[in-house]
């Protein structure tokens, strides 16, 4: 593998593409329970305009903080102007999954105020079903 530092310098100013993972294997659990998410290791590759492939592999992924990496999933992805080095975009990855985090959240709260307003409705005619009769 390559150092952090140039690790550091892809992730920040290297080119962007996609990739995809080919390959997945849970590292461990995070938390005591499955639900709270999993440590990840990958590996996939991208392919380049002239026909090239990079390939790219990162260990110690997090779930909670990046989403479902699953095989066939396509991920962002940096690299180098010579396409010897890929790596996978964590700080695009995570930016997605908080998005998509907050999407659900307030999904989730639109639902459960039609909800709460739903029961009110059903209250109100039930009370008032219940004083005229």
């Amino acid at each position: 593998m390559f150092d952090k530092l140039l690790h550091h310098k892809l992730l920040h100013e290297g080119l962007e593409g996609q990739g995809v993972i080919t390959k997945q294997k849970v590292e461990g659990m995070k938390g005591d329970r499955a639900y709270s998410g999993f440590y990840l290791g990958i590996e996939g590759h991208m392919k380049f305009e002239d026909g090239t492939e990079g390939a790219f592999s990162s260990m110690g992924l997090d779930t909670s903080k990046l989403g479902d990496l699953e095989v066939g999933t396509i991920i962002p992805v940096r690299y180098s102007a010579d396409h010897k080095h890929v790596v996978v975009d964590v700080l695009k990855l995570e930016a997605r999954h908080t998005a998509w985090k907050r999407k659900a959240a307030d999904f989730e709260e639109q639902r459960r105020q039609r909800e709460i307003a739903s029961a009110d409705a059903k209250l109100d005619q039930a009370n008032k079903r219940g004083h005229h009769g």
